[in-house]
């Protein structure tokens, strides 16, 4: 008789008993639907280096590029620029550096898919260039069933989440952002050295948003939507407090705003009390006042 495996993450049903893994994996589906999911919000943090580096002289973003000017920097800024640099070994300030821990672990993951590779075919397992955030978490999800079935599965998540929590925390951008939900667009993972076709999975990366900005785009595929089309992506509604929260407005101001200009509303199928408004009507009500400097 076949021992039933659980997941190795412990994750329990509602009746308190341990959810099985999937066949073939170490894991429930709902476990690896939430660390691919930590795959896109970490690609997504890792994204806002680029914005940070682009405010420091001589960084990348200057067209001259040369060295960077001497002075004084932002720690949030140099935090962040520790993740970025693959040469990051641990410290106890900021931990391991995230592209650092990735590649490593992309790495590891190439090896062990090409143990049965022939030797004249071992070069076209190695992607080209240097290494970047992006090109190693494309090879983590085109390997993902690989990687959902070994039994260091739990040591990889554990990374992956420890990475994610020290760049949400290494620094914030001054202008305030907002979580929309996963990107739903499907992209091409190549592999002509295995297969010489592309395979296409979702992107999931979290998609996030200025309140006064006319486009979203997914900073992980490119994909792009105008704001008439925000309502289509993750939860059209929302209540005043979380909106008060991703505002950082007043609820008693956001209130005033709806009965102003009028906001779809309808009742929480969870709560009467509870009022759901609609997000695209409340950011634009957001973006009017903070183009004409009032948002009280």
């Amino acid at each position: 008789m076949n021992q039933v495996r659980v997941c190795v993450f412990g994750c329990t049903k509602r009746d308190g008993t341990l959810r099985e893994a999937a066949p073939g994996r170490m894991c429930c589906d709902r476990c690896a639907e939430k660390l691919m999911q930590v795959l896109g919000d970490l690609a997504d943090r890792y994204a806002t280096l680029q914005t940070a580096d682009e405010l420091i002289p001589g960084g990348h973003g200057d067209n001259g590029g040369g060295r960077k000017a001497p002075g004084p920097r932002s720690p949030a800024v140099d935090a962040l620029l520790i993740h970025s640099d693959i040469r990051t070994r641990w410290t106890s300030e900021h931990g391991y550096g995230a592209l650092a821990v990735v590649e490593s672990w992309a790495r590891m993951i190439r090896e062990e898919t090409s143990l049965d590779t022939p030797p004249r075919q071992m070069l076209g397992t190695v992607p080209e260039g240097r290494a970047t955030m992006s090109r190693e978490l494309r090879t983590i999800r085109f390997h993902w069933d690989y990687v959902l079935r070994s039994a260091w599965l739990d040591d990889f998540a554990r990374d992956m989440r420890d990475v994610l929590h020290s760049l949400t925390h290494a620094g914030r951008l001054t202008e305030r952002w907002i979580q929309v939900g996963p990107c739903p667009m499907f992209v091409a993972f190549d592999d002509a050295a295995v297969t010489g076709e592309p395979i296409y999975r979702e992107c999931g990366a979290t998609l996030r948003v200025r309140a006064d900005d006319d486009t979203l785009t997914c900073r992980a595929c490119g994909s792009s939507w105008p704001r008439s089309q925000w309502w289509r992506l993750g939860d059209e509604w929302t209540d005043y407090a979380f909106l008060s929260a991703e505002l950082d407005v007043p609820a008693a101001t956001l209130r005033g705003w709806c009965l102003e200009d009028g906001w779809r509303k309808r009742p929480s199928p969870t709560s009467k009390k509870r009022v759901l408004v609609c997000r695209v009507d409340a950011l634009k009500s957001y973006a009017e006042r903070r183009a004409g400097k009032v948002v009280a």
